[in-house]
């Protein structure tokens, strides 16, 4: 059977559809011996099965307009890619971890970074339709077809994916792609709309480690679930792993109760966060520079800032600086409502 599921992936995987080909029993066989996270057997079978590598090719010669997309403006995701360049340009390229990449350009965080300043690093998307588009087009990363979570061992799960409309531009099509979801994630109206299939999934972690990623400049999750921050912390609270940045983008129902949400060990960038993306910087590469001069942030939803940091020694960030406990001070003021403009 092992054989038979190498034969499988390696050939097969990064081009089917939606044919549930390889069903829990034949992927659970490729988990066997695999009892645990410290287990030998675990990167390896990750590092063989599991990770596609970047494909030795020139660097690119032809920038993404981040201006051409039709959806370019959904969840203002083109700011965000001017918010990212003024940050990163003119720095060597950097590493970056993309989780949900859906197929390697629609409100990818990522796109301009690999194509227009040579980043590389490690994307992951579970949905094999987007996937095959995602090797396509990002040839210079490491990718993954699983899900992400954090429990172990390395299981098997169930993955809804939507059906394509008919006659739907490709550019639009991209959004039905990547409203996939985990099933249990999955809002119980949609089911009908779609069908499942069964992806691996693994802790980000491991993943991270049978790729040899560690030092992490940006990493970036969206998979539209109330619990990404939860799948990213066995990276974001090891100290195996260096992330200088993290990207999340937050359901807009999530950010009702938890207007701005706390990631331990970071800083939440209230100047560069949007309505719905917030950005966060690692705490321990950012120094104290002001305290108690309030501003007021770029974006509605966000409080005035009162504290003012220098973080990687160049960028400054304002945020009110959430202690570890996750319990702002004066909570009940700084959460309590939007401030309008």
């Amino acid at each position: 059977m092992a054989t038979l599921l190498t034969h499988y992936l390696t050939h097969y995987f990064p081009s089917i559809t939606l044919q549930d080909t390889c069903n829990s029993d034949c992927i659970d066989t490729f988990f066997a011996g695999v009892h645990n996270l410290a287990s030998p057997a675990l990167l390896p079978t990750l590092r063989a099965h599991f990770l596609y590598p970047p494909t030795p090719i020139p660097a690119p010669t032809e920038h993404f307009d981040v201006g051409r997309p039709v959806w370019r403006e959904l969840l203002n995701w083109d700011e965000m890619q001017t918010i990212l360049k003024d940050m990163w340009e003119g720095q060597p390229p950097g590493v970056f971890v993309e989780v949900g990449a859906s197929d390697g350009e629609f409100m990818s965080q990522t796109v301009m970074l690999e194509k227009n300043l040579g980043w590389t690093g490690l994307l992951v998307e579970p949905d094999p339709r987007a996937f095959t588009i995602l090797q396509q087009k990002r040839p210079r990363a490491w990718k993954s077809p699983v899900c992400i979570h954090r429990r172990a061992p390395c299981s098997v799960r169930t993955l809804w994916v939507h059906d394509l409309i008919p006659d739907l531009p490709d550019d639009l099509q991209a959004l039905v792609r990547a409203r996939s979801k985990l099933l249990h994630e999955t809002v119980v109206g949609d089911l009908k709309q779609g069908r499942t299939l069964r992806v691996p999934c693994v802790p980000l972690s491991r993943l991270l480690l049978a790729a040899d990623l560690t030092r992490v400049d940006l990493l970036s999750i969206a998979t539209g679930t109330v619990a990404d921050q939860l799948k990213i912390r066995d990276v974001t609270s090891s100290n195996t792993f260096f992330v200088k940045t993290v990207l999340i983008q937050y359901p807009r129902a999530y950010l009702l109760d938890h207007p701005y949400p706390f990631v331990p060990g970071y800083l939440l960038d209230m100047e560069r966060s949007l309505l719905l993306t917030k950005l966060y910087w690692r705490k321990t590469e950012c120094e104290l520079v002001g305290e108690g001069e309030c501003r007021r942030a770029r974006h509605y939803d966000l409080v005035e800032s009162c504290r003012k940091f220098r973080c990687l020694g160049k960028f400054t960030v304002w945020t009110f600086a959430l202690p570890e406990d996750g319990v702002g001070e004066g909570n009940s003021t700084l959460g309590s409502k939007p401030v309008a403009q």
